[in-house]
């Protein structure tokens, strides 16, 4: 396996998929056997469909949406990242909240194991929905700015 490639494709999910819209990142970064660590919707049959369903939410809730990786490591037969993404939230509820105009920087780190061929076959994530939901709806949420 290839390290460094299967790095490039992380950072072209994140970057080119939240961040530009361009599903077609998914399916050259999965195993058609991926799984994740937290529960599809019915809609989401396998990996693929939840992560284009999760990139569609990000890009309807904050059309303006930018995304930058922060961190890329990769060690043996995993990647770790750290994504930053910031946008202003004029679309679509965000983790159920309707939109109100707020700027929204959100943080997530994310872990994908690898298979031989350096495709992600498993994924863990804090993708910072509860900072995001405090900070809409006038909480308080320590966060680095």
């Amino acid at each position: 396996m290839d390290l460094q490639q299967a790095k490039v494709r992380v950072r072209k999910v994140f970057e080119d998929g939240f961040g530009r819209g361009d599903l077609s990142v998914v399916d050259a970064a999965l195993a058609p056997t991926a799984v994740d660590r937290h529960a599809f919707g019915d809609d989401e049959p396998d990996m693929a469909a939840h992560l284009k369903g999760a990139i569609g939410m990000f890009r309807s809730a904050m059309p303006d949406l930018a995304v930058a990786v922060g961190d890329l490591f990769g060690e043996d037969y995993r990647v770790a990242a750290r994504v930053e993404m910031r946008g202003t939230h004029t679309g679509t509820p965000l983790f159920g909240i309707p939109a109100d105009g707020r700027a929204v920087t959100i943080e997530q780190f994310h872990v994908i194991e690898l298979d031989e061929r350096g495709r992600g076959t498993r994924h863990w994530a804090n993708v910072g929905a509860d900072a995001v939901r405090l900070r809409l709806v006038g909480g308080n949420a320590t966060m680095d700015s």
